[in-house]
């Protein structure tokens, strides 16, 4: 495997992780030794940052260098989750929030996908929204004008979503116009599916209390298949992703009369 080096001004440490674990993401695996020569930094610094990395669910470490998690019920941690494809879901925010009017109610799941629209919807008024993401609280907390309500539950540490039975007791009690997930993968025959089995029974829930489905899924998802089935795809009403999905996808979501955006 050959890598170019990267040619710049020291990195801090936040940003030589995230570049590691993008090449992470795209090669499969890496040397330390490379490493060192791609960022000017003693083989040390290097080892310390892959411990850092595995710490957080984004490798694991070898003799020698590290490798990509291949394990369908691994999760990465919401922070290195937010900063993968951050454009791609930037742009899947921006298509999300022209489908919620004034006086919506809608739920909105603890993905970082539907964290990017949290974002968005800070400028809308008198919505109600509904979420098991802690993280997605703290984005709307600063508008009066959005209700919001947290499922409670136990909090996973790693992802910053609340789960458990509480979490679930809460969203059998509610109804909403607008369900927002995001998902680990999607395939045309294994449907939506998730590494997080906690997810799974929230968003079952959820789905089958809502008038409308919304799928948010950026492209790279698009193929892939994880351990836990979400639901097939007789429960998404539509799916907006970043950009056009192809041919055969499209086909079959017309089929299905699911309809897409991108």
């Amino acid at each position: 495997m050959v890598i170019n080096k990267v040619k710049h001004l020291p990195m801090l440490s936040a940003e030589r992780k995230l570049q590691i674990a993008k090449m992470i993401n795209k090669n499969g695996r890496i040397k330390t030794s490379e490493l060192s020569s791609i960022f000017s930094v003693s083989e040390m610094t290097v080892l310390r940052d892959l411990a850092s990395l595995e710490k957080e669910g984004v490798l694991k470490r070898v003799y020698g260098g590290a490798l990509a998690f291949n394990d369908s019920t691994h999760e990465i941690s919401s922070t290195f989750r937010e900063m993968i494809h951050p454009q791609e879901k930037d742009a899947i925010a921006l298509k999300a929030v022209d489908l919620v009017a004034q006086g919506s109610t809608l739920f909105m799941d603890g993905s970082t996908t539907t964290l990017a629209l949290a974002k968005k919807l800070t400028g809308k008024d008198t919505l109600t929204v509904v979420t098991n993401g802690l993280e997605a609280v703290n984005a709307l907390k600063s508008n009066e004008h959005i209700q919001v309500f947290a499922t409670g539950g136990e909090l996973n540490a790693l992802t910053w979503g609340f789960y458990g039975l509480a979490a679930e007791n809460f969203l059998k009690e509610v109804y909403v116009d607008l369900c927002f997930i995001s998902a680990a993968g999607i395939s045309l025959h294994a449907g939506i599916t998730e590494q997080n089995h906690q997810n799974i029974a929230l968003k079952k829930i959820i789905m089958g209390q809502a008038s409308k489905v919304i799928l948010l899924i950026d492209s790279s998802k698009f193929g892939k298949v994880t351990l836990n089935r979400v639901c097939h795809w007789g429960h998404i009403n539509t799916i907006i992703t970043d950009k056009k999905p192809e041919k055969h996808y499209l086909d079959f979501f017309e089929q299905k009369g699911i309809g897409v955006i991108y």
